[in-house]
């Protein structure tokens, strides 16, 4: 594993607290033209106390008020493990009691650019890989001011890029951009219907409509981190609108 990789990994696993405020940003491009293009933005945030304190809470930025907008929230505090989230089809959403808090946020990641994920992986809260495995550095950028590594690991039909802090190991953005077509979605679904893939990739294809012509997906994931801060306990005892 490569060694900045190393050093995140065992920087989030020893946090006594970790907050962030970010954003997802999904572009879809069906061709060369700006009226070909489409994007979606999903601001989040997250916020933990070890050893179980936990929030995560995001939103799709749409069009007309932002009472409207899909909103939706799991957190976890000494009373036990809650969750809450917009229903169209539903004047009275309420707060429910979900399974788990892996299986929940696995639900919300495709609605919210896979930002549910990320960083409750990398303090070890949800099941499955952080990503993170693969990566090859590459080189240096400033994000947001601050020196960071940049690692790169190419997928089939695209890439994933982090980039990770120079003087604190983490990880303050992250980049994917995969390609499209009818094609490689027709074999995607071949296989997900034989199970030939890894269960949570398998419910994003399933999920996601099927391609009808080439599209590039580019999916960036800003973070402002902020660790081993005081939060106070109100900030896992949510009141959502009901």
């Amino acid at each position: 594993m490569n060694g900045v990789v190393e050093r995140a990994l065992a920087l989030y696993s020893r946090l006594s607290s970790y907050r962030d405020i970010g954003e997802a940003s999904v572009t879809i491009s069906r061709g060369p033209k700006p009226w070909q293009r489409s994007t979606l933005r999903y601001p989040f945030q997250t916020a933990f106390v070890r050893p179980a304190r936990f929030l995560f809470e995001w939103k799709g930025m749409g069009v007309g008020p932002h009472e409207e907008w899909p909103h939706a929230a799991l957190w976890r505090n000494s009373r036990g493990l809650f969750a809450w989230e917009t229903d169209p089809e539903r004047s009275d959403a309420a707060v429910t009691s979900p399974g788990s808090l892996s299986a929940q946020l696995e639900h919300w990641s495709p609605a919210c650019g896979g930002a549910s994920l990320l960083v409750p992986r990398l303090l070890g809260l949800a099941e499955g890989d952080a990503q993170l495995e693969g990566l090859q550095l590459v080189g240096e950028d400033e994000i947001d001011g601050a020196r960071a590594h940049r690692l790169e690991r190419a997928l089939v039909g695209g890439v994933f890029v982090v980039w990770i802090g120079v003087e604190r190991p983490l990880v303050l953005r992250t980049f994917q951009r995969l390609r499209h077509s009818p094609e490689r979605d027709a074999a995607l679904r071949q296989l997900a219907a034989r199970a030939e893939l890894p269960e949570e990739l398998r419910q994003l294809v399933l999920a996601t409509p099927q391609v009808e012509s080439d599209r590039i997906v580019e999916t960036t994931t800003f973070l402002r981190p902020q660790v081993d801060v005081a939060i106070d306990d109100s900030a896992f005892e949510l009141s959502p609108p009901g």
